[in-house]
């Protein structure tokens, strides 16, 4: 089992190796999430998610480290205008080109220009902390009654309210109420405004949808899970390592569906630090 493990963890760094490799061989390509994850052989669900884990970052933030350490060497080698290096980094403006140069290299690319000082790489971190707990656990089939939510994460109380107010008409709260997030996107790659959740509740089959209320089987899936414990703006640090620590030292690959969450406690009742989520990543079943 152990060699088993250790074989998996060196196969997912020689596909994410893959990738790196590629980014920098296409660095002035237009690099589309399809394509990197068909190079690393990942499914694009979660592809972004073992990437982070694995390199501290996600895929925009190293192609834009990359494509401005590159410029910051042409603004000392070459007499190429700032306007030009901006162009050809990707940026559409010499005003946004600078500002991004600023924040990663403390200066605008003239002053870099005629400093003297060497060209220093910025630290990445990747999400750190205790070593994290992880189980795996079958959930499902269960049948839910949900509200969709289209839109920034940070704005699906709105749904929930929606659907906690649909649910307390019909005397569905209590103590052993389960309330599940069924998470289809990754803020990383998709556009706020295009982000998709679903608040959702188990219910009977006596329930059926009514106006944006809608139903839908959760099939049986094996999950691994984790428990993360503190405010939901953090979640995808929970979400870096269970995909980029455990997932490749696990011996398992991830299945082509959603992750979803189960919240075992609610800000009404919890402080920010003291909110518990379980993250559930659906396993492929094992061969």
């Amino acid at each position: 089992m152990m060699a088993m493990r250790s074989g998996t963890a060196e196969s997912y760094q020689e596909r994410v190796q893959r990738v790196l490799v590629h980014i920098r061989s296409h660095l002035d390509g237009p690099l589309p999430l399809e394509e990197l994850s068909g190079v690393a052989c990942f499914s694009p669900y979660h592809f972004h998610r073992i990437f982070r884990g694995m390199t501290g970052e996600s895929v925009k933030e190293h192609v834009r480290r990359l494509r401005l350490e590159r410029a910051a060497r042409r603004l000392r080698l070459s007499a190429d205008t700032v306007t030009d290096i901006a162009l050809d980094s990707g940026y559409q403006t010499h005003e946004s080109f600078t500002r991004a140069f600023d924040a990663m290299y403390g200066e605008p690319p003239s002053v870099f220009r005629q400093s003297s000082r060497e060209i220093a790489l910025p630290a990445r971190e990747r999400p750190a902390g205790p070593p994290l707990a992880v189980r795996t656990g079958c959930v499902g089939p269960l049948r839910l009654a949900f509200v969709r939510h289209i839109g920034p994460y940070d704005e699906v109380g709105i749904a929930w309210g929606k659907l906690m107010s649909w649910a307390g008409r019909r005397g569905l709260l209590g103590p052993g109420m389960q309330m599940l997030g069924i998470v289809h996107d990754d803020y990383e790659i998709t556009p706020p405004e295009t982000l998709r959740y679903d608040a959702a509740l188990p219910v009977d089959a006596t329930v059926q949808p009514s106006g944006e209320l809608g139903i839908q089987d959760l099939p049986a899936c094996e999950y691994a899970i984790a428990t993360h414990r503190g405010p939901y703006f953090k979640l995808s640090e929970t979400y870096a390592r269970l995909a980029g620590e455990w997932l490749p030292a696990s011996g398992r690959e991830l299945l082509t569906a959603p992750a979803i969450e189960i919240y075992r406690n609610s800000p009404f009742s919890a402080a920010p630090e003291d909110l518990l989520t379980d993250i559930h990543l659906p396993l492929a079943p094992q061969e």
